[in-house]
C-alpha cells in the first residue's frame, strides 16, 4: 500500500501521535450480552457502561480486519486486509496480508511500523498516557475517560445492520482542528465492536471493519514477542497516518 511509504510529506508529529491515540482509543473489546430480545435504544450512559464493562473482560483478542482509507485528494480509496491482535493494555498489533509489506505495532510508549521485505521501519515515541486504572485508551479504557475530550452521542447504527453507533465529537479547539468525529459501531446484543471510522477535519477518513473476534485465547509467539530485528534502520517518525499526494 503506497499510503505508508516513509519519507514523504504529511501531517506533523503531534497529529500522528493524536491519531495513534484515537486508533488505540477505539480498538475492540468483548462484553456481556444484552437480555434476549432487548433491542430498544439504551441511554448513552447505559450503553457506555456496557461498553466499559466489556473492555475490562478482555485479556487478548484476535480478529481479521479490512482497512479502507479515503483521501480527499484521491479518487480511489485504498483497501487493505490483515489480522489484528490485542493483548490487554500492552499492545495492539496489525499484521497486514500480502501483497502488503507492513506490520504496525502500537504500545503505550511508541508507534512502530515495520516492512520485513524492505528491511525498514519507523518508530515514534509517544510516552505514557495518564489514566487511573493503569489501562490506556481503548485497550481497557473507559468511554467515561474519552468523554473528557469528546461529546458522545448514541444512534441507531443504520449503516451497519444490528448495531448501535457511538458518535464522538471533539470538545476542545485543539482537537477540533485535527479531528471531525470518531464513530464506533457495536453489536446490539453482544456489544462487540463491528467497525470504527475516524474522520479528519480535512475530510480524510480511516474505516476499520472487523471480522469474527476470538477473545481470551493465546496469541502467536511472533506477535507477543514482536521486536524489529537488530540492524534494521528506524526513522524517528510514523507516516502511516500522513496524507500523501
Amino acid at each position: 500500500m503506497k499510503e505508508t511509504g516513509p519519507g514523504r510529506p504529511g501531517i506533523g508529529r503531534a497529529s500522528r501521535r493524536f491519531l495513534g491515540w484515537l486508533l488505540l482509543a477505539a480498538l475492540p473489546a468483548a462484553g456481556q450480552k444484552l437480555p434476549p430480545g432487548g433491542q430498544s435504544m439504551p441511554s448513552v450512559q447505559a450503553a457506555a457502561e456496557r461498553f466499559d464493562a466489556a473492555q475490562a473482560k478482555v485479556n487478548t483478542l484476535q480478529a481479521p480486519f479490512t482497512l479502507t482509507i479515503r483521501r480527499v485528494l484521491l479518487k480511489t480509496p485504498t483497501v487493505t486486509k490483515g489480522t489484528l491482535y490485542l493483548q490487554g493494555s500492552d499492545f495492539v498489533h496489525f499484521a497486514f496480508a500480502p501483497p502488503e509489506d507492513l506490520i504496525i505495532h502500537l504500545t503505550p510508549k511508541a508507534l512502530i511500523s515495520y516492512s520485513p521485505a524492505a528491511g525498514s521501519g519507523e518508530m515514534l515515541k509517544i510516552g505514557f498516557i495518564k489514566n487511573a486504572n493503569r489501562q490506556f485508551l481503548g485497550l481497557g479504557q473507559k468511554l467515561s475517560y474519552l468523554s473528557d475530550y469528546f461529546k458522545i452521542t448514541l444512534e441507531d447504527g443504520r449503516d451497519v445492520k444490528g448495531t448501535y453507533q457511538f458518535v464522538l465529537h471533539p470538545r476542545s479547539l485543539s482537537v477540533r482542528k485535527r479531528m471531525e468525529l470518531l464513530s464506533i459501531w457495536v453489536d446490539r446484543e453482544s456489544f462487540l465492536p463491528r467497525q470504527v471510522n475516524w474522520v479528519e477535519r480535512g475530510g480524510d477518513s480511516w474505516l476499520l471493519e472487523l471480522g469474527p473476534l476470538v477473545v481470551n485465547q493465546p496469541l502467536p509467539a511472533a506477535v507477543t514477542g514482536f521486536k524489529v530485528p537488530p540492524g534494521v534502520p528506524l526513522k524517528e517518525e510514523f507516516s502511516f497516518f500522513a496524507t500523501r499526494k
